[in-house]
C-alpha cells in the first residue's frame, strides 16, 4: 500500500508542476489517469475521519476544479490538500 501511495504522490507532484507551468490540458488529462490510484488508496484506508476528509474536502474540490478548467485551483489542491493527506497515510 505505501508503493501505491509512493507513486501516487510522484505523479500528483508531477501533475502540479505541469498546472503550475500553465498547461491546464495536459494537467488535467493527466489527473483522470490518477483517480483509479486515488479511488484504490481510497478503499483500503481504515479511519473513516480519514476517508471522510479525503472524499469531501480533497476529492470533491479537486473534480470541481476539473470540470471548471481551474487548473491553478487544481494544481493547489493536489499540492496543499492532496499531497498532504497522503503523506499521512504513509506513516
Amino acid at each position: 500500500m505505501n508503493q501505491l501511495i509512493e507513486d501516487t504522490c510522484n505523479k500528483l507532484s508531477e501533475i502540479a508542476d505541469v498546472l503550475y507551468r500553465g498547461d491546464t490540458r495536459a494537467g488535467i488529462a493527466a489527473m483522470g489517469l490518477v483517480i483509479s490510484d486515488l479511488a484504490a488508496i481510497s478503499d483500503v484506508i481504515q479511519d473513516e475521519e480519514i476517508k471522510k476528509r479525503l472524499v469531501q474536502e480533497v476529492l470533491v474540490p479537486i473534480l470541481q476544479s476539473m470540470e471548471d478548467q481551474d487548473g491553478v485551483m487544481l494544481a493547489d489542491l493536489i499540492t496543499y490538500e492532496l499531497l498532504e493527506l497522503l503523506h499521512t497515510l504513509e506513516d
